[in-house]
């Protein structure tokens, strides 16, 4: 009798123990997650290994948020995803997504020590991580990846057609020159821009349903609700070939010389591509109104060292 009451009592101490070596209303499981259900979803789609997560997320270290999402919309982008190539520890987050459903949220606990290699601290800290995810939904990368692949050629498609129409709608010359549509404005003196020169000039982008994103020109960029107190409005100076603009930019800047005017299409392939830029949305042609100011190039230092050498 006495045995077996020493033994319950030796449980007992164990169990509390236990039960101190994580935070109150938590749960530790066989594989070191240490978690807690804040919303269930039994007939939610289970997270698995090479899965994408979409969702929000919250960090908090003890009381403190130091970082908070989850007032957001469902995101179209995933937030994580869960493969043992992203394992820092056993019981970390990605062991620990792979205990949710989509419509679920969880709050996961991790000590500092397990955190220290990859998460910065305040000096002095002491105590518990806390990651709070919200699923909003799941699917596996390789659906993701074919979905992807699907919008983007069907955008493909449909830029092409933008491109075909505006065209013909505004009269111009199907004059394709390396991929981009260039029509000359007002012709320039002197040689045409090339590679290693440094250029200045004045622009103005649209979209192709008029829209001006960027301009500058201080008049255009006060017309269109553009205009930034703080922004410099003069030409902007590049070096042809160096790569410092959107590749549409410099083709076109290699057709011009020195008081040129031109309006030139760029197509999403030869400026952004999939890129969300806001106002530029994925696969989004591009319309520039480009003047150039000035080129000073290889041959105008080679003129002036010419000039140098004559006046000796």
């Amino acid at each position: 009798m006495k045995k077996t009451l020493l033994l319950c009592a030796l449980s007992f101490v164990c169990l509390s123990t236990m039960a101190q070596n994580i935070p109150q209303g938590f749960t530790k499981s066989s594989s070191n997650v240490i978690y807690k259900v804040e919303k269930s979803n039994p007939m939610g789609q289970q997270v698995k290994e090479n899965y994408l997560v979409f969702g929000a997320f919250s960090i908090a270290f003890n009381d403190s948020i130091v970082m908070n999402t989850l007032n957001r919309k469902p995101s179209k982008e995933p937030v994580f995803l869960v493969s043992k190539q992203n394992n820092m520890f056993k019981g970390d987050l990605m062991d620990g997504l792979l205990f949710m459903r989509s419509g679920e949220e969880y709050t996961f606990a991790f000590p500092k020590d397990s955190m220290a290699k990859i998460q910065r601290f305040p000096e002095g800290f002491e105590g518990w991580i806390y990651y709070r995810i919200r699923v909003d939904s799941v699917c596996s990368y390789d659906d993701f990846i074919k979905e992807k692949q699907k919008q983007a050629d069907s955008l493909k498609k449909i830029e092409q057609e933008k491109i075909a129409t505006y065209l013909k709608e505004n009269h111009w010359e199907n004059n394709n020159i390396e991929g981009i549509y260039y029509k000359e404005l007002v012709k320039g003196e002197g040689e045409k821009a090339k590679n290693g020169d440094k250029v200045k000039v004045n622009y103005t982008g649209q979209l192709l349903d008029g829209k001006v994103f960027d301009s500058s020109l201080e008049d255009v960029a006060k017309e269109n609700g553009l205009y930034n107190s703080a922004r410099k409005y003069e030409p902007i100076e590049f070096q042809l070939g160096a790569g410092q603009m959107i590749r549409g930019f410099e083709i076109a800047a290699h057709q011009m010389s020195k008081g040129s005017k031109a309006m030139v299409i760029i197509p999403s392939s030869l400026a952004y591509g999939d890129r969300d830029m806001g106002i530029i949305s994925p696969y989004s042609p591009l319309i520039f109104t480009m003047e150039v100011v000035d080129i000073q190039g290889q041959s105008t230092k080679e003129a002036k060292s010419t000039n140098k050498k004559a006046d000796r």
